[in-house]
């Protein structure tokens, strides 16, 4: 066995358990011209699970036609969408979606059900991002029936998660916490680090919504310090939006300012608009608190630029609708 192979075989184990910042470090040591089209899509998903957005991306593009002159195959279908996903991460909602419909069209011709669950779930983010949150559930309950097939409890973790995200929105937060609950029961089952933490931020947020700052922050802090380990910089950039929120409500003003610093760096630095763009509004609302109309103002322009971007018509014009009302005349 080649020291190539030896490393992929290794890098696979890792990314099983969810170790993905290992990942990308170990595949990094093979040179460009030695990796396998193979080697490259792990190589592409480890950077998009760690937060090296346009890293991910650069690696898929070249790569995807290359599996398309090889025909259907899972890894071509992997490929397609993995760069959905990381166009999705990035803002652009419009490849975004032509490439999931493209992954679900694959997958249903080839009766790949873990493609289908995925493109399926993708597809139902893109309509939560719209605001369409019952059809977004209505997505991410066909997703669920694949993966339950497969046995796919890392597919199952993340769909509940994304099932929880919308209820939160349409405030039926009981339910959104059983299905937080479910998607932690499964990311212990798959021994997944990554999906549990971002069950655990999602209650945060949940206790945060239901006026439990300290609970909030508690929960948050640690899902930060989960996702700096493994590590996965967007996911860090989330839990600390959350952890300044909820130190905004107990008053913590400086302690909340610090935290939504490093999640606006971060964001910014990686390049999730989403992310951004929530973390950016949250210290716009902390800017209002202290009186600080141009970091304000920066902020909530910045904010809706991105939403804006993003097609986030619901949560733009609930921004602008604040931002209007907040800076004096």
């Amino acid at each position: 066995m080649t020291s190539v192979a030896s490393r992929f075989e290794l890098a696979q184990t890792l990314a099983t358990d969810g170790e993905w910042g290992a990942v990308r470090d170990l595949l990094l040591l093979t040179p460009a011209e030695g990796r396998t089209p193979d080697l490259v899509l792990l190589l592409a998903e480890a950077s998009l699970r760690t937060g090296f957005l346009a890293e991910g991306r650069a690696l898929l593009e070249p790569v995807v036609p290359v599996l398309a002159q090889q025909g259907n195959t899972p890894a071509h279908r992997r490929a397609v969408n993995m760069l959905g996903a990381s166009a999705f991460e990035l803002g652009l909602m419009g490849p975004a979606e032509q490439r999931f419909q493209e992954a679900l069209a694959l997958g249903n011709a080839g009766d790949d059900l873990l493609t289908v669950g995925r493109a399926t779930n993708n597809l139902g983010m893109i309509a939560h991002i719209r605001g369409a949150y019952d059809q977004a559930l209505s997505l991410y309950q066909l997703a669920v029936p694949a993966y339950q097939r497969l046995g796919a409890s890392a597919g199952l973790a993340e769909t509940h998660h994304n099932m929880a995200l919308a209820l939160r929105e349409l405030r039926q937060l009981d339910l959104a916490d059983k299905q937080e609950r479910r998607a932690i029961a499964y990311a212990r089952e798959a021994g997944n680090k990554r999906l549990l933490a971002m069950a655990q931020v999602g209650r945060a947020e949940l206790s945060l919504r239901r006026g439990e700052a300290a609970i909030a922050e508690a929960g948050a802090q640690l899902g930060a310090l989960e996702y700096a380990r493994i590590p996965d910089h967007l996911g860090e950039a989330d839990a600390l939006r959350i952890t300044g929120a909820a130190r905004m409500a107990l008053g913590a003003l400086t302690g909340a300012r610090e935290v939504l610093d490093r999640a606006v760096a971060l964001a910014h630095e990686h390049g999730s608009a989403l992310i951004e763009a929530e973390s950016r509004e949250a210290r716009a609302r902390l800017s209002a608190m202290v009186q600080d109309w141009s970091a304000l103002r920066i902020d909530a322009e910045s904010a809706l630029a991105l939403l804006d971007q993003l097609g986030a018509t619901d949560d733009h014009a609930a921004l602008a609708r604040w931002y209007r009302e907040a800076v004096p005349a």
